[in-house]
C-alpha cells in the first residue's frame, strides 16, 4: 500500500499528567506544535485547546470529548508494530514478533519469544521479554486534510488485535474508514473485587466509497446572539439547579523517577503512556459513591428550589 504523503502534525493519547500523577482519561486527548491544528482538532472533536501541561514535548493540547474518533487509515503500512525490551543502557531485545531487528548481530534470527501471547506477557511482568510497541498513522475522517496523526501504546489487547486488523486495511485495499474507540471494560477479579479501565480498538468499516462521511462542523463558527435577560436568568437558574457532574479521572500519585525507570524496565520510549495504560484500572465501587453523592446533591437542590418557589407563589404556604 501507498503512505499518506501528508504532514504529520501530532498525537493522540489515552492520558495524561496532572501535577505529576499519571492521569488516565476517558475521552481522546490531543497534542500537537500547530496552534491552528489543535483550534480545528478541537472544534471537531468538541474539546478547548491550550497550552500542554499534560506532558511530552508537543506546545499545544487539545483534551477532547470523544472517545470514539472516525479516522482514515492507509492500508497495513499504517500500522507499525515491534516488540521491545529495554534495560538501563538501552535496547536490549527487539523483534517484529517473527525475527529480531536487533541488536545487530542478531538481526534477521528467529527470536525465540513464546509463541501464546499470555506466556509472552508473563515474561514481560517479569522482566524477562519485550513489550509491544504500536504506532498507528491516520487521519481525521471528517478532514482529512489536516494531515496524518499518530497514536502510540504499548497495549497487550490491541497487539492481539493486530493479524486481524492488517487482514482487514488489506482487504479494503486503499484508504480504509476505521472508529479508534476507547472501549470501557468493566469485569471483576478473581478476589471479587469490581474494576474497570479503557482500552484502544481499532475497528474497520470499509472504504470511504461504502461508509458514509461524518460532517465536520464549520471551520469558523458564528457566534450565537446572545438571549435576552429572562432566558439568561432561566439558563442560569437551570444551570445552577444541576450540578456538574464529576471529572471522569483517576489519578495515581507516582514519583517521576520511578515512572521513567518503569517505562525503561516495560521498554516503552514515552513513560507517560504506558504507565497511564496500566494504572488505569478504576474501582466500580467507587464510580457507585460518586454518582450516589451526585444523586443526593440533586435532591437537595430541588427541595430547596420548590420550598422558593412555594414561598413566592404564597408566603402562607411556607
Amino acid at each position: 500500500m501507498t503512505q499518506s504523503t501528508t504532514v504529520q502534525v501530532g498525537r493522540f493519547h489515552t492520558g495524561r499528567l496532572a501535577e505529576g500523577r499519571p492521569q488516565a482519561l476517558d475521552a481522546w486527548r490531543f497534542t500537537t506544535d500547530d496552534a491552528a491544528v489543535a483550534a480545528r482538532v478541537a472544534a471537531l472533536l468538541e474539546g478547548q485547546p491550550q497550552p500542554n501541561e499534560g506532558g511530552g514535548a508537543l506546545a499545544h493540547e487539545v483534551l477532547t470529548n470523544h472517545e470514539r474518533v472516525r479516522v482514515l487509515m492507509d492500508g497495513p503500512d499504517a500500522v507499525a508494530a515491534r516488540m521491545v525490551l529495554r534495560d538501563s543502557k538501552g535496547i536490549i531485545h527487539e523483534c517484529d514478533g517473527l525475527e529480531f531487528l536487533s541488536p545487530e548481530r542478531k538481526k534477521g534470527q528467529p527470536r525465540g519469544c513464546p509463541p501464546r501471547l499470555e506466556d509472552r506477557k508473563m515474561a514481560a511482568r517479569d522482566g524477562r521479554g519485550p513489550m509491544p510497541s504500536i504506532n498507528l498513522t491516520y487521519r481525521i475522517g471528517a478532514e482529512p486534510a489536516l494531515g496524518d496523526f499518530h497514536f502510540m501504546t504499548g497495549s497487550w489487547q490491541l497487539a492481539a488485535q493486530l493479524p486481524d486488523l492488517t487482514d482487514a486495511l488489506e482487504r479494503v485495499g486503499g484508504p480504509a474508514v476505521c472508529d479508534l474507540t476507547m472501549e470501557l471494560v468493566v469485569f471483576t477479579t478473581k478476589a471479587g473485587r469490581s474494576v474497570c479501565y479503557r482500552r484502544p480498538v481499532v475497528t474497520v468499516l470499509g472504504s470511504p466509497s461504502t461508509v458514509a462521511p461524518e460532517t465536520p462542523p464549520p471551520a469558523s463558527p458564528s457566534p450565537s446572539p446572545a438571549p435576552s435577560t429572562p432566558r439568561r436568568r432561566a439558563r442560569e437558574s437551570a444551570e445552577l439547579s444541576i450540578p456538574p457532574a464529576p471529572e471522569r479521572t483517576c489519578s495515581v500519585s507516582m514519583d517521576a523517577v520511578l515512572l521513567r525507570r518503569a517505562a525503561q524496565a516495560l521498554g516503552i520510549s514515552d513513560p507517560q503512556e504506558i504507565v497511564v495504560a496500566a494504572l488505569s484500572e478504576v474501582v466500580a465501587s467507587q464510580q457507585r459513591a460518586t454518582e450516589l453523592a451526585r444523586l443526593r446533591k440533586h435532591v437537595d437542590r430541588i427541595a430547596a428550589i420548590a420550598g422558593q418557589t412555594l414561598q413566592n407563589a404564597d408566603p402562607s404556604l411556607a
